[in-house]
């Protein structure tokens, strides 16, 4: 018996051992028979339907990651891509500033604060001003602000206690309950309840990407400039660097309701949490945005009016983050999300014209106030 894993031993169904199960592990190994054949299944499936006390660390969590000072490195492993970066954050008056350095592939400077932002490349002495573009969204508490709500569609269960970066961490999985969905695990470190590893599972229970620091330190981030940002403004580029990028000034414009293109019937648990109007930046041509989300989960669905067919281009998306296209006339459907294929494949099939949905006219834009007048672009 392998240590620090549940195995279940079902030779011809006379016997069931069951071990302790570790907290860093998410499957369960099954031996069937005298073959050996194992196979894989959640570990929530033996744990309580949901854990309050692990839904109180991820409330914690939540806060923590807004409200701490801290600073260290963390890695992001996704199939082959392994990157590093050192990170410095800290909140005041002024609410929220960060900031980001890589350590590994092209040298890269992130400041952000709040929903503000500045990515420099010193090596091209280029810069973008724009909003916060979540470059470490698997570092981030906010998705998690609201266990309750996530309880419908995902199992939250407690796995134990870890170390992560010479932190003991309450080890929390989110287990989802249908294929609609991956499964998570959350390490929260136990006295400052900051999140230090993130690991994201497919609908068998492999593993498809870790983010987790590997220092971790709390309190003053001493030693750092923190500039006043003031995004876009000339006194905010350093001396040398050419502006690629500045914010349009433009807020995107919700699509009336029958107007446009929207996603019908939804998947259990997904709901269209914005319709909007874009533009792409080089082009300058318009093109509608739709956000599905389950408050974990996020798929984005993108329509543009492009009459050449265009192959997928097989690196678009890769080791879990999935992308279908589909074709319909001069319009060309692309979904993108960290969702199973199978979700993406089904969001991509159910998008069609408000106009073909039924009872569509009378469905509100989430970005139009109850009552406002439904005045398209």
């Amino acid at each position: 018996m392998q240590r620090g894993l549940i195995l279940v031993s079902l030779a011809g169904l006379c016997c069931l051992n069951v071990a302790v199960a570790r907290a860093d592990s998410w499957q369960v190994q099954i031996a069937e028979g005298q073959q050996q054949v194992w196979r894989l299944i959640p570990v929530a499936m033996v744990e309580p339907e949901q854990d309050s006390q692990a839904m109180a660390w991820l409330k914690a969590m939540s806060d923590a990651m807004r409200t701490t000072d801290y600073s260290g490195t963390y890695v992001h492993v996704r199939g082959d891509e392994i990157d590093t970066t050192a990170l410095w954050h800290r909140a005041g008056s002024a609410g929220e500033q960060e900031k980001l350095l890589t350590l590994s592939g092209e040298s890269r400077v992130v400041l952000r604060q709040n929903d503000h932002c500045e990515c420099q490349w010193p090596d091209r002495r280029e810069i973008v001003f724009g909003d916060f573009p979540g470059v470490r969204s698997r570092l981030s508490g906010l998705r998690f602000s609201d266990p309750q709500a996530l309880t419908a569609h995902y199992r939250i269960v407690s796995l134990g206690t870890s170390r992560v970066a010479d932190h003991a961490c309450h080890v929390v999985g989110l287990v989802p309950k249908d294929a609609w969905r991956y499964g998570y695990k959350l390490c929260i470190t136990a006295h400052s309840h900051l999140l230090a590893r993130m690991s994201l599972y497919d609908t068998r229970g492999l593993p498809i990407e870790h983010d987790f620091f590997t220092a971790l330190n709390i309190g003053a981030t001493d030693g750092q400039s923190w500039p006043d940002m003031a995004p876009g403004k000339p006194d905010a580029v350093p001396p040398g660097y050419r502006i690629v990028e500045r914010p349009a000034g433009v807020t995107p414009q919700a699509l009336a309701p029958d107007e446009g293109w929207s996603v019908s019937p939804l998947l259990p648990g997904y709901q269209i949490k914005s319709r909007v109007w874009r533009e792409n930046p080089v082009t300058h041509q318009r093109f509608e945005h739709i956000i599905v989300s389950d408050g974990l989960s996020t798929a984005s669905v993108f329509v543009e009016h492009l009459p050449q067919t265009k192959a997928l281009d097989p690196d678009a998306a890769k080791y879990g983050v999935n992308i279908v296209v589909r074709q319909v006339g001069d319009v060309r459907l692309t979904v993108i999300g960290d969702v199973p294929m199978a979700a993406v494949e089904q969001i991509c099939q159910n998008t069609r014209p408000v106009q073909e949905l039924p009872g569509a006219q009378s469905e509100q834009n989430p970005l139009l106030p109850p009552g406002a007048p439904d005045s398209a672009p």
